[in-house]
């Protein structure tokens, strides 16, 4: 081998070594990240005793956990910004986290949890905004407010929706409105009203999907054009004879 090729060599080699080191440094420092941001919180179970969540980011693998006793709620379209949180009341613990989203494209979800029984639930699962800039000025959010009325858990969520179009000003828009959500005590989720689904559907998770015939009577959650539908102990965005995880 002459000595240029082993200079060129060398350098790929050099390269590669460079690259893989980053790549090790960059996991090392989620990972470290991770153990920061890991944190315990103290929530009220259902029942009124107090227990201890954990909310853990884990940002080397995108994935968002939060976990109770042997129960674990994994959110796998996490992006690697720290969660923020806050108490609906002292029972219920919402965890607002970052989606990745695309290029101006700004994307985030909702997250309700509750305990009972020495049981973790997603009360509540749902998107929180989208923010997208160019030419086309687009952005929805709802926030959310929940009230005790007789012994019923009441969550208001208020929506926001815009539209602004420099192209086509006469599309623009801009609404809001409210809907308020009961609480189912049996499945420990919130909802708008308990739909009947006999379908055969698309269902869609982060890794695969597969197609699932559907029957009964499951709680639906309304905000505005989106809808939420609680099957087998799981939210999914409903759409037209699909549904995908959250």
């Amino acid at each position: 081998m002459s000595k240029r090729s082993l200079l060129v060599l060398s350098i790929i080699l050099f390269a590669n070594k460079s690259v893989l080191f980053a790549q090790d440094e960059l996991f090392e420092n989620r990972i470290v990240q991770t153990k920061k941001d890991t944190k315990t919180l103290n929530i009220q179970s259902l029942e009124g005793r107090t227990v201890r969540v954990k909310l853990l980011p884990d940002y080397a693998h995108n994935i968002l956990c939060v976990i109770y006793l042997k129960d674990t709620v994994k959110v796998f379209d996490y992006w690697d910004v720290t969660p923020e949180t806050s108490y609906l009341s002292k029972q219920f613990l919402k965890i607002n986290y970052e989606v990745r989203g695309g290029s101006n494209f700004g994307l985030g979800n909702t997250l309700i949890i509750c305990v009972s029984n020495n049981k973790l639930y997603e009360a509540l699962h749902v998107l929180r905004y989208t923010d997208w800039e160019s030419e086309l000025v687009q952005t929805y959010n709802v926030k959310f407010t929940l009230v005790t009325y007789k012994k019923d858990y009441i969550l208001t969520a208020r929506i926001k929706d815009k539209s602004l179009s420099s192209i086509n000003p006469e599309t623009n828009y801009y609404y809001t409105s409210s809907s308020k959500l009961h609480f189912d005590r049996n499945l420990k989720v919130f909802y708008s009203i308990k739909k009947n689904l006999y379908d055969t559907v698309q269902v869609t998770y982060p890794s695969t999907n597969y197609r699932h015939e559907i029957e009964g009577n499951f709680p639906e959650v309304i905000l505005e054009d989106n809808k939420y539908v609680f099957i087998g102990g799981q939210w999914f965005e409903l759409g037209n004879h699909a549904i995908v995880k959250y």
